[in-house]
């Protein structure tokens, strides 16, 4: 007999670890709540890692140049940072839906939307003009 892979609004669930449970509808609010942070950081995480990325490039000129890193180029270590940081926090909103809790769920895409609203109207290119 296989698990049922359907979606249920329960008030009762254990996230990630065994100590984060909640038995009462203030525990999933509260769980609720967290999922929410979670997303809503993994997407200002996503512009603060391309602004990071376009501050330490070079503003010389606007064309579009392919350069290989050293492993030593601290640009290049920083970035592989943010990207295991990036993966960390997806992997995690991805083991909410593992939950098969639909209010989990709810509160991961209210967040992810929440933070593209938020984040997402700055852009991430260069300007080529500045005034």
């Amino acid at each position: 007999m296989g698990m049922v892979m359907l979606l249920k609004f329960k008030t009762s669930g254990t996230v990630f670890f065994t100590w984060w449970n909640f038995n009462s509808v203030s525990g999933l609010v509260g769980s609720m709540i967290a999922i929410y942070l979670i997303a809503l950081c993994y997407e200002g995480f996503k512009l603060f890692r391309t602004y990071v990325k376009l501050r330490m490039q070079s503003p010389t000129n606007d064309s579009v140049t392919f350069t290989k890193a050293t492993i030593t180029n601290k640009s290049h270590l920083i970035q592989a940072l943010f990207q295991g940081v990036q993966v960390f926090l997806s992997y995690i909103l991805m083991l909410v839906f593992m939950t098969y809790n639909a209010w989990l769920c709810i509160a991961a895409i209210w967040g992810l939307v929440t933070g593209y609203f938020v984040f997402g109207r700055y852009s991430t290119t260069r300007a080529k003009e500045c005034s």
